[in-house]
């Protein structure tokens, strides 16, 4: 018979796979160029790649070999491949392009600008800087092999533990809105971190407490498991989530400074990085503890110009206005809600009341405030209430003079002010005469007496009736909610108890489930599959071991096996039997022939044994 060469193999894998049809759903059509490094040897070959994001493949051109600057092409044919992934649902696919390029001499070199064609659109790369050292300022790599056998060789042992990230692999950005502002206006601040393919994260968190003095702050929902997306800086690819952001006011104006943000974390760099195969197959990696944390944000506050409204009072933003009463007409001595509500995106934790002109009759109480923020968006906004309760003493008519509201927009620079129509509210009765509903101070309406009784048809005598407390249906209705609320406050109990505890878990579980294999095993005495038999028995004792002494039996040696019972109080002659009990079943699975329906028989009867025997030993 002939054999294929391993290769064609390869070929036909890669071909079915890039052959299957994927349903890619909408995307934005895009084009990004990146290399693997900025800065190279002069003896280092550099590779260039050109991803297409976006397109279902169809009108897709090769493009033509890059314009460089200080670099040569090692091959004219570029290297392709097709990436399909699946995130959320989404099957999404890009398309690659490849060049390796050598250095021609020290110094800045430079890949120009490429245009690429999909379809009828035609999208432009970004250029990209290179820095060419000197070889011995770099360290040895091991070269790239083109032999098609050598993914599946076994790669050569390294001398030292792999690097940890460098500055250049892994980095925090921060993205203020802008860098200046208006007191009072609300900046939004982004902490994006930026990491190179093949890097993982574990363990992140906090170093100290993030501040900004000087700033109102408002802390803003970010994905607490975000999907990383794809940029591109100075050349390179990196993967970026975003880790914080936060809204903040400046409450002063003149030069402010945002703290850094800082983090701990440990990374996995990947043995050979550069080489996406070696990184897939190496299990020589490990996790490096790193701190990162985000460069200072110096922010500019610029006071508010001059020339506020009378009632401007600190407001920063776009803002609505809306007021009004709950009720025009109102009983003398009752009371009624004035409310204003102001939303809209700006300062609204810090706004204070507006001024509002009463009558001096209505007695006031408050204003009382509540403030309701969405913090979901890009940036912060929501609605804050005032509440007034105004009580009329007196009949009349009673008007409330227009309330106006000011604050400063940011985006236009100007002062704006809105403006309520004239409330009025009607007091109708006599505070003190009997048909005023308002309430006494116990609680009680005026005119709560009733009339007295004087039809004595319908009364019975108390004594002709059994008193409520010898009822039995008045002990039943008091017992039985009390014994059904103690019976699922022990399942309560008892639930958290198996939850936390897995060992007891497992305890209670050993029997139920080596009777389980036991039972099977009975069902298969019978049977001519002898394998099976066997194997239940071995089921039930490991089994029955591993669940009472909350351990994995799975992969344990016979002679790990013993070495447990050992420790765990069994005599070495019963450890001995138990050994020599499941090489039996060893014999029997794997070479079943000759063992008799007696034999079998007396194997059902001494696994149960010993799982009896195993239970008194552990119970006692």
């Amino acid at each position: 018979m002939r054999v294929r060469p391993l290769y064609v193999f390869v070929a036909s894998a890669c071909s079915l796979l890039l052959l299957l049809p994927m349903a890619a759903g909408a995307q934005d059509l895009s084009v990004a160029a990146s290399v693997n490094a900025t800065e190279v040897g002069d003896q280092e070959a550099l590779t260039l790649t050109v991803t297409i994001n976006g397109s279902d493949g169809t009108g897709v051109k090769v493009p033509d070999p890059p314009e460089t600057e200080g670099l040569a092409l090692v091959q004219r044919t570029p290297g392709t491949r097709r990436n399909v992934s699946i995130v959320n649902g989404r099957v999404t696919q890009s398309f690659g392009f490849s060049w390796v390029l050598r250095p021609i001499s020290e110094g800045r070199a430079r890949i120009l600008p490429m245009d690429i064609t999909v379809g009828t659109d035609t999208l432009r790369t970004e250029p990209i800087e290179i820095t060419v050292v000197p070889q011995s300022q770099r360290p040895a790599r091991r070269p790239s092999s083109q032999d098609p056998f050598s993914l599946f060789q076994q790669p050569a042992p390294d001398p030292e533990p792999p690097p940890a990230p460098s500055d250049r692999d892994i980095f925090i950005q921060v993205v203020p809105a802008s860098a200046t502002v208006w007191q009072h206006e609300q900046l939004v601040v982004d902490y994006q971190l930026f990491f190179r393919e093949g890097i993982q994260l574990r363990q992140s968190r906090l170093t100290d407490s993030w501040d900004a003095n000087g700033f109102w702050r408002e802390e803003m929902d970010v994905d607490t498991r975000p999907v990383p997306r794809t940029a591109i800086r100075n050349g390179l690819r990196y993967n970026v989530i975003t880790l914080k952001r936060a809204a903040v006011f400046p409450t002063r104006s003149g030069s402010l400074t945002i703290d850094p943000l800082r983090i701990e974390s440990e990374a996995m760099l990947p043995f050979g990085r550069r080489d996406p195969f070696q990184s897939l197959f190496s299990m020589r990696s490990r996790f490096t503890p790193i701190e990162l944390a985000s460069p200072e944000v110096a922010i500019t506050a610029k006071p508010l110009p001059g020339g506020a409204p009378e009632h401007f009072s600190g407001a920063v933003g776009t803002f609505r206005m809306d007021a009004g009463l709950n009720r025009s007409r109102v009983q003398t001595g009752d009371g009624i809600t004035l409310r204003i509500v102001i939303e809209g995106e700006g300062n609204l934790a810090t706004l204070g009341a507006p001024e509002i002109d009463l009558p001096a009759s209505l007695e006031v109480l408050g204003p009382t405030s509540s403030v309701r923020l969405d913090r979901t968006g890009s940036r912060v906004s929501g609605q804050k209430i005032f509440e007034w309760i105004l009580i009329p003493r007196a009949r009349g008519s009673y008007t409330i003079p227009p309330i106006e509201f000011s604050w400063f927009d940011p985006t236009t620079a100007q002062y704006e002010t809105q403006s309520s129509g004239t409330l009025a509210i009607t007091a109708e009765g006599d505070p003190t005469g009997a048909t005023s509903p308002r309430a006494r101070p116990n609680g009680l309406p005026v005119g709560d007496v009733a009339p007295p009784l004087l039809q004595t048809e319908q009364w019975h005598r108390v004594s002709d009736r059994a008193p409520l407390h010898s009822k039995s249906l008045t002990w039943i209705l008091l017992v039985v909610p009390l014994l059904v609320w103690g019976g699922t406050w022990i399942m309560e109990v008892r639930r958290k108890q198996f939850t936390a505890d897995s060992a007891l878990v497992r305890r209670r579980l050993a029997h139920p489930v080596s009777r389980k294999h036991l039972s099977r095993a009975h069902e298969l005495l019978d049977s001519d599959d002898i394998a099976s038999f066997y194997e239940e028995l071995d089921r039930a004792l490991t089994g029955f071991i591993g669940n009472r002494l909350n351990v994995s039996e799975t992969g344990l040696t016979r002679g790990q096996l013993a070495g447990l019972l050992t420790d765990n109080s069994i005599p070495h002659p019963e450890t001995a039997r138990i050994i020599s009990f499941l090489e039996l079943c060893d014999r029997g699975r794997f070479a079943p022939a000759g063992h008799t329906d007696a034999d079998r028989e007396e194997a059902l009867a001494d696994a149960s044994t010993l799982i009896v025997m195993l239970n008194e030993r552990w119970s006692s």
